[in-house]
């Protein structure tokens, strides 16, 4: 099969990761079915322009019993993640064998991500939630302050939620639908939010706790305070919660996901499921780090910032928008970031990211500033100081042994983005 010679947008990229993987736990709950037979499903992937170095494991569904018992189907996996190397080797990196070493890090996590999101957690029948973020798991733009859990599911379930807000800046529950096409089939993209509740409109117990109703529902809004509602290809949970204290942001517990309306234990995994999963996870780490590369809201001048472009790929919360930029500076060099916070929401923060979106360790180095834990002027202004080394000023921003990384204002809340002014100056004058 020829390449697709259609020019791929900012959605088309990731379609490259999910086109598969949107619908990969719905296809893996058909397995056992008579409805979508293995052919047919490789018939239907290979259509739908998965990457050459994924095609193998595509054919490999046409007979997934002997591609498992032979082991040729791990091959074809290893094969298939074997050339993304390129997406953190090639031009992005700059020839930086640091951010090419990070890349390869990540690489790794993407592949552990992808292997938790479409192998172990797929079955909308037998949901539950994973970690997209830890301390050592980073996802194209990564927050120290937040918990992002995710859970898959289909639009005619029925789901009941369990989860704990205590002592959380926030909490936002979403759910999201559609996929990230942009082709003849689906040409302005169709991933959307579909319905959210946050700590505004969520009943949250005296003791943090919430529990939610997720359901399909025909009608506008919702019929009670604590349910969201499903559209027909829903796909996707995401449960973010925000903290202004990191020690508890790690303690988050894991909230719990049930399906009401399915009896019996979880699905057997099968040849056709697991090599789903493999298929979307190789899918899903290519198009993750193809789209990253190419992103608007990362091609920023150096040491200026920019508010990030957003056309619906991002999944962007409801309430959250950000400056992005890009800080470059030689070791006798720092950047002051100053900005006067007016009609502030509850929470905000400052982070800084490697040109991969993750944020460097912030177990031990100072790389992530909340509204809270910022050191504020008489007059209200909060000053930033980003460099290589502590100038001894108490907003300072560790860039943890890079010339490059990246900036990135996180404001939550309906309130207008602060002016913000950014300038470079000689560390030594911040003595």
């Amino acid at each position: 099969m020829d390449a697709d010679p259609t020019p791929l947008t900012r959605r088309g990229f990731l379609a490259r990761s999910t086109v598969l993987a949107a619908g990969g736990a719905a296809l893996a709950a058909t397995a056992g079915c008579d409805t979508l037979s293995p052919r047919a499903i490789a018939t239907r992937a290979t259509a739908r322009s998965a990457p050459e170095a994924v095609r193998p494991l595509v054919q490999d569904l046409a007979v997934p019993d002997h591609a498992i018992s032979t082991g040729d189907a791990w091959v074809a996996f290893c094969d298939a993640l074997k050339p993304l190397a390129g997406h953190v080797t090639g031009p992005a990196s700059g020839g930086d064998l640091q951010l090419q070493t990070e890349g390869m890090r990540a690489l790794g996590r993407l592949v552990s991500l992808g292997l938790d999101r479409f192998v172990e957690h797929a079955d909308p029948r037998s949901p539950s939630f994973y970690d997209l973020q830890t301390p050592t798991r980073k996802y194209l733009g990564d927050n120290p302050d937040q918990s992002y859990r995710g859970a898959a599911i289909e639009g005619g379930g029925i789901y009941r939620l369990r989860g704990s807000a205590e002592g959380a800046a926030g909490v936002e529950i979403g759910v999201y639908a559609g996929s990230f096409r942009s082709d003849a089939e689906g040409p302005g993209g169709g991933r959307r939010l579909v319905d959210s509740l946050d700590e505004a409109s969520l009943a949250i117990e005296d003791d943090g706790s919430w529990e939610i109703l997720v359901r399909p529902d025909s009608t506008p809004g919702r019929s009670a305070r604590n349910e969201l509602r499903l559209a027909p290809d829903a796909n996707a949970l995401l449960v973010r919660t925000y903290f202004w204290d990191r020690d508890r942001r790690v303690a988050h517990a894991m909230p719990s996901i049930e399906r009401v309306d399915v009896d019996g234990p979880r699905a057997l995994m099968t040849p056709e499921t697991l090599i789903k999963g493999w298929i979307a996870t190789a899918m899903f780490v290519d198009g993750s780090l193809g789209w990253w590369n190419d992103f608007q809201g990362i091609q920023t001048a150096a040491n200026e910032l920019i508010e990030m472009p957003d056309d619906g790929t991002v999944q962007t919360p409801s309430q959250v928008r950000y400056l992005n930029g890009r800080v470059e500076l030689a070791s006798h060099e720092a950047l002051l970031v100053d900005l006067v916070p007016e009609d502030e929401p509850a929470y905000w923060s400052w982070v800084l990211q490697n040109l991969w979106g993750e944020t460097p360790d912030w177990r031990d180095r100072p790389i992530v500033r909340n509204n809270r834990d910022v050191t504020r002027e008489a007059d209200g202004r909060v000053r930033l100081v980003v460099a290589h080394r502590d100038p001894g000023h108490p907003n300072w921003m560790d860039m943890s042994g890079h010339a490059r990384l990246m900036l990135s204002l996180r404001w939550r809340g309906a309130s207008a983005l602060p002016e913000v002014t950014t300038r470079v100056v000689p560390i030594s004058s911040l003595a």
